[in-house]
């Protein structure tokens, strides 16, 4: 008895941990066997401090740490594919909304050395990108018989003009058109009569994405008839000028 006392170790937590094993034959039903005393009926005595985790212990079940790992990756992935759609760039669409003949006998002006036909060139800008882009500005351009009549029409839009996502606006564009006497439209429409004259006319607008701000253009090509008549005959300012001195310098 003496020896078993004396063999006893003085740590507070080795009675904790000593846990006697009863026999089978006596223990009640449900009373596991301890896995680490090595058949002696008690853990053996170690340096440190020991805890007994049970099998069935939330702690040892196995986590799914492989499918969230996976998971996260296909989110992350998918969250960056729709990131990149959305800011990509993508087509902007150029298209004219001009009536098939456009009657501009009311803006014509006619003297002796050009004659200047006006109308008003319709244009449909549609976007199909999902971030704004800024318009710069709007230009058209117009043959005659193959021949490019100026001056080119120009419109420029303010710094702050955005269209916004997959919108669609619409522009007029002046486009005025001066003559010389030698050209064909000079003497078409020098009749009373109205006469049509078929135009080319090339359109180019400009503008900016929104990711990079970088310029780009998109054009469209169309054929327009237009009306014209004599207009109003006004002299050239050079020879009325000369004519007034002329009449003054006689009186």
């Amino acid at each position: 008895m003496t020896e078993a006392v004396a063999s006893m170790s003085n740590d507070e937590d080795e009675p904790l941990l000593n846990t006697l094993v009863a026999d089978n034959s006596t223990a009640p039903t449900g009373n596991r066997r301890c896995p680490t005393c090595q058949g002696t009926g008690s853990v053996p005595a170690s340096s440190g401090l020991v805890a007994l985790i049970p099998v069935d212990d939330v702690r040892l079940k196995r986590r799914h740490t492989f499918v969230w790992i996976l998971l996260t990756i296909f989110f992350c992935t998918l969250a960056a594919l729709a990131v990149i759609v959305t800011i990509l760039p993508r087509s902007v669409h150029l298209s004219l909304a001009n009536p098939i003949v456009i009657d501009a006998t009311d803006d014509s002006f006619r003297n002796s050395t050009y004659y200047r036909l006006k109308f008003i060139h319709q244009a449909t800008i549609r976007s199909d990108n999902w971030v704004p882009i800024r318009l710069i500005n709007l230009t058209a351009s117009v043959e005659h018989q193959l021949v490019p009549v100026g001056p080119t029409a120009q419109k420029i839009y303010n710094h702050q003009m955005y269209l916004r996502p997959l919108g669609t606006i619409k522009s007029n564009l002046t486009v005025q058109l001066d003559f010389s006497p030698s050209t064909m439209a000079y003497r078409a429409c020098e009749g009373i009569f109205r006469q049509m004259l078929l135009f080319k006319i090339q359109t180019i607008l400009t503008y900016a994405d929104f990711l990079l701000g970088r310029i780009q253009t998109t054009n469209d090509v169309s054929y327009q008839y237009v009306l014209c008549n004599r207009g109003e005959w006004k002299p050239h300012e050079d020879i009325a000028e000369m004519t007034t001195r002329v009449t003054a310098a006689t009186i």
